[in-house]
Order: C-alpha cells, then structure tokens, then sequence
C-alpha cells in the first residue's frame, strides 16, 4: 500500500483535496443553508426534511453524493495522515504554514469521529423512519431536544467551527495543489477567500443552534 502511494502521490493528493470541495465542501455550504431555517421557525425547519423526502431517488444521492465522498475523503486522508505527507505544502504565510498543516488534520480526525455521531443520530433515525414508513421526522424536536444539553450545545458549536475552518483552509489547499494559486500574492488571497467562506459557514452554523437552543420557540 505504501509503495502504491508513493507511485499515485499526485492523483492521491489531488482527488483528496477536489473531493473537499466538491462535492464535500459544496455540501457542507447547502447543508448550513437548510439548517439555518431552524431560526426562522419549527415548520421553516421542518419544511427541510418533508421536501427532501419528496425528491424522487434521494437515497442515490445521499448514498452516492455524499456520504460516500465523505468516507472515501475521511479514509483517504487518515491514511495520508498516517503514512505522512511526501510534499509538504509551503503556504505563503510562514506562521500560518506549520499551524495550519496540523490543524488541516487535526480538525479532519475531529470531523470523522463528529459526523459519524452526527449521521447516527440524524439521517440514520430518518432513514428508518421512512423505511418503517412511520410517517414524518419531526427534525426540530430531535436536535432541540439534543442541544438542550448545554454540553452538546457547546459540541455543535465546535463541530460547526472545526468544519468551517477545515473547509475554508481546505480552498486555500486546493487552490495551492490545482496549481491554481501560482504566486505569493494569489495564496494570500486564496487564504482569505477561504477563511471567508468558512465564517459564512459558521454564521450559518450558530444561527440554526440560536433557532434550535435560544429562540422562544425551542422552549
């Protein structure tokens, strides 16, 4: 395995890092998107679910679109992690290179472990429930009534921050290794861009647990 790594270093490399944007990262904006109705209302974030399960062959999307490219980037990069980087990337800021090399994977084992928790509780509670054709997934009551730990809050509220920020960083490194970004001035720009994106994320993020903790109507 090691020997194949080295000899498919680049498409390794390169599929790891378009898999985390699209469409990883593509997902990750939509899905922030959607939640984020939790903080216009019970039935706004309701509407989330109820439309989705109107949407012919949905499974072959959540299958094949993206829980797949999940685990496929989630086990690619434990094993890049593992077997260590062959190139280690040389971003344009010196200070931010070594802190956010180690924050990249750092954060990627946090993801893995969260959103295996966070589909447990979620998408696979939905999936039975339209298996054993129970009727509807009442979405809001099940994350309100998780997040009235305030221990889970403050575990949202970190798993929202470490995918923002693995994301964001995660669209500077792609830019860097697409070689799309070819000087200097271009990764500092791309480094901006993608921390902007990632606080999008998290201004998505902390207003769907405002709806679903803080609001009046979480109560």
């Amino acid at each position: 395995m090691r020997l194949f790594y080295e000899k498919n270093y680049f498409l390794i490399k390169r599929l790891h890092s378009l898999l985390g944007i699209i469409p990883i990262g593509a997902f990750f904006l939509v899905h922030m998107f959607l939640n984020s109705r939790a903080s216009q209302g019970r039935a706004q974030y309701q509407w989330v679910p109820d439309t989705l399960d109107q949407v012919p062959f949905i499974w072959v999307v959540e299958l094949g679109v993206i829980l797949l490219p999940i685990v496929f980037h989630a086990l690619l990069g434990a094993w890049i992690v593992w077997e260590g980087d062959l190139m280690p990337p040389r971003p344009a800021l010196s200070w931010y290179a070594s802190i956010a090399y180690l924050l990249q994977r750092y954060t990627g084992v946090l993801l893995f472990v969260m959103l295996f928790w966070h589909i447990l509780t979620t998408w696979w509670v939905h999936t039975q429930i339209k298996l054993a054709g129970q009727g509807e997934f009442d979405i809001f009551g099940t994350m309100a009534h998780i997040v009235s730990n305030p221990v889970w809050l403050i575990l949202y509220g970190l798993f929202v921050l470490i995918a923002a920020y693995h994301f964001g960083n995660g669209i500077y490194n792609f830019t860097y290794k697409w070689g799309i970004t070819t000087n200097k001035r271009a990764q500092k720009w791309s480094i901006a861009f993608g921390l902007l994106i990632g606080f999008v994320g998290v201004w998505l993020g902390f207003a769907s647990l405002y709806g679903l903790a803080l609001s009046p109507w979480a109560e």
